[in-house]
């Protein structure tokens, strides 16, 4: 009786560890389908291998709508951390470069090279005149320099003799006709105008060697550093949804997945849930044990 009592529990636990330790094989093997006389048996290929697309777009599903959505990316890129670490690393480099004697030129070359930083640079004030242009139409510069022209064209001819002809009627035929010559002008030069004025105070700053900038603006370095962080949350704001919908991470993770072999995937699984894998075998030697005792009392 008391070498019964060892005996079932021992060979129920045996077979506990047996049965789930085949069972987590064959969540990878055997690799292809066996077929025997035209029939394909059952439980082959492995679970893993068998379903191995339908994982693929599963992950592919819950890391894009999931774990790393929009919502996600914005809250970690947003953070008060991630402000943090651009502040302290905007720090860093000023306190490490203050005192440089490189211009921003030869800084903005050594990161893109010197035939991407050009192209950069000629998108940038190519769009910085464009916004600008576009402002400056909205503004109706025309109608607003025509008012401030007259008035002091009014006040200057007041006490002289010219005074007695100004009225109502001839102030508003000025306004008009310098408003028109104003808006000529605009539509005619103010884009290439705009243009060499950005042109050249680029040029200039490019030239500027960081110690000078650093001396000039040292008072206004939290205010430039505040204008990088609110910079940077906008773009983030209006442009994350865009990059994540580009980049279409649900089917970058898919094909990543698929693209795998099979023994590549099986051991990036095992890599991750080994522990949890090995826990579900021993726990099938626990019950077989328990089972095993049970029955020796039967």
């Amino acid at each position: 009786m008391t070498i019964e009592l060892f005996i079932g529990p021992l060979i129920g636990g045996i077979i506990g560890l047996i049965t789930n330790g085949i069972a987590i094989r064959m969540l990878f093997r055997p690799l292809k389908a066996i077929k025997l006389l035209g029939f394909t048996l059952p439980f082959t290929p492995g679970l893993i291998p068998k379903e191995k697309n339908r994982i693929a777009k599963s992950l592919g599903n819950v890391v894009a709508g999931t774990l790393v959505n929009e919502a996600v990316v914005k809250k970690g890129l947003l953070s008060q951390e991630m402000d943090e670490k651009i502040t302290r690393a905007l720090n860093t480099w000023i306190e490490k470069n203050h005192d440089s004697e490189q211009t921003l030129r030869e800084i903005l070359f050594s990161f893109t090279g010197e035939e991407q930083g050009l192209d950069l640079l000629d998108k940038t004030t190519t769009k910085i005149t464009s916004l600008s242009y576009e402002r400056m139409n909205n503004l109706q510069l025309g109608n607003v320099l025509s008012e401030v022209a007259v008035v002091e064209i009014v006040s200057n001819l007041q006490g002289s003799m010219f005074a007695m002809l100004i009225n109502d009627s001839l102030i508003h035929s000025a306004k008009v006709k310098i408003a028109e010559i104003i808006d000529h002008l605009i539509e005619s030069r103010g884009e290439e105008i705009l243009e060499n004025i950005v042109n050249t105070e680029t040029e200039s700053l490019l030239d500027s060697k960081l110690c000078d900038l650093y001396n000039r603006y040292e008072a206004k370095l939290p205010e430039a550093t505040q204008w990088v962080l609110s910079t940077y949350h906008q773009v983030v704001e209006k442009n994350i949804g865009t990059m994540l919908h580009a980049l279409d991470l649900s089917q970058l993770v898919e094909d990543q997945i698929n693209g795998f072999d099979v023994l590549e995937f099986e051991k990036i699984i095992l890599d991750i849930m080994s522990r949890e894998l090995a826990a579900i075998v021993w726990l099938g030697g626990l019950l077989g044990c328990a089972m095993g005792l049970i029955m020796s009392f039967v």
